[in-house]
Parts: structure tokens; C-alpha cells; sequence
């Protein structure tokens, strides 16, 4: 039997660069300027965050709107969104990836995985974050805005396995929603075990 032909499909933050903290305050600092929403409502924002963390953008605002009873027209919504890309911009620039992720990325596609990335984010802002970081080589396919029409998409192409790595439960249920396994990243630690795991899968 033959080596399986294994969909390796990575989330962008949290799990290639360590930005799950950095985005949660930006998040807050954009809800305080369009929605003024101050101090009082920082946990209720912080905690809508976390439980939505690995979804889309505009997933995310109307989860925290309706957390803050907030109703909001589709400019503000629009406002909100560009705010956030602002402060976004600006800070995760300093941002350096997990330690271990180009030599783990090397690695795997000099072993023949076929690697594909996927996120929440924009693809506009998608792109631009890892075409800045020198990644985009590394992946057969990019996708933006939403990841679970994405895995599904790669089901289709007839791979032996779907492998979804992230760092949220959000990105747990979507790859079992899509019929995907799933591989969660907390550190460099389990960046840099990677390889190790596919080739077990890939027995």
C-alpha cells in the first residue's frame, strides 16, 4: 500500500504565529471606538471573543453585538471591520511566527504534503500578512473569510485524510462539521511535533 495522499490544511492565527492575545485587545479597542462601549463591557466583549475565536470576522461582530444588545447598520458594521484591520496592521507586524513553523513547513513539502491555509481573516489582510512574511510559497491554496466551505472544497479533490490544524475549539467543530481530523496547536511544542504525527497518519 501506498503512502496516503493527506490535505494538510493550517489556520493562521494562533497557530503559524502567536497572536491570539494581540487580536483580543485589538478586537476590544475597535469595539470601544466604533460602538463606545467602555470599560463595563470589556468582559462581555473579551468573552464573546474567546468563544468565537478561529470564525469569520463579521461571525464574530454579530455574536458580540447581540452579547451587547447592540444593533448596529451595516456602515458601523462596515467601520468596525476596517478599525480593527487598522490596529491589526500596525501590531502584528511585530509578531514573529512559532519558532519552529519554516522548518516545519519545509519539511512537510519536501515530504510531498500538500499544504493549504485557511482563516477568519480577510483574504485581502490574509494575503498580505503572509505574503509580507515570505509564507505564500509554501501553500497550494489560500483561503480567507471562512474555513468550513473551504474544507469541504478540499474533500471533494479525494484525499485519504483532511487534516485541520488550529488553536480554538471554533476550529475543532469545524473540522468535525466537514468530516476533517483535527490537530490543536498551543505552542511552538506542538508546531514542531507535527511531522512526526502525519507520518503516523500517513502509515
Amino acid at each position: 500500500m501506498g503512502k496516503k495522499r493527506i490535505a494538510v490544511v493550517f489556520d493562521f492565527d494562533g497557530t503559524l504565529i502567536d497572536s491570539r492575545n494581540i487580536k483580543k485587545k485589538n478586537y476590544v479597542k475597535a469595539f470601544e471606538e466604533i460602538f463606545n462601549t467602555g470599560e463595563a463591557n470589556r468582559k462581555i466583549i473579551e468573552e464573546s471573543f474567546e468563544r468565537t475565536a478561529g470564525a469569520s470576522r463579521f461571525f464574530q461582530l454579530s455574536h458580540t453585538l447581540s452579547a451587547l444588545n447592540i444593533q448596529a447598520k451595516d456602515e458601523e458594521k462596515q467601520r468596525w471591520s476596517n478599525v480593527y484591520s487598522s490596529i491589526n496592521k500596525k501590531e502584528l507586524k511585530q509578531l514573529s511566527e512559532f519558532p519552529s513553523v519554516r522548518k516545519v513547513l519545509d519539511q512537510l513539502g519536501k515530504n510531498g504534503y500538500e499544504l493549504f491555509l485557511t482563516s477568519g481573516v480577510p483574504y485581502e489582510e490574509l494575503i498580505h500578512e503572509i505574503e509580507i512574511r515570505g509564507l505564500r510559497e509554501y501553500f497550494k491554496e489560500i483561503n480567507g473569510g471562512g474555513k468550513s466551505k473551504f474544507l469541504k472544497e478540499i474533500k471533494r479533490k479525494g484525499f485519504d485524510h483532511i487534516l485541520l490544524i488550529g488553536d480554538t475549539d471554533y476550529d475543532k467543530k469545524t473540522a468535525e462539521d466537514a468530516g476533517a481530523l483535527f490537530y490543536k496547536v498551543e505552542s511552538d511544542k506542538e508546531i514542531s511535533a507535527l511531522p512526526d504525527f502525519l507520518l503516523f497518519l500517513s502509515k
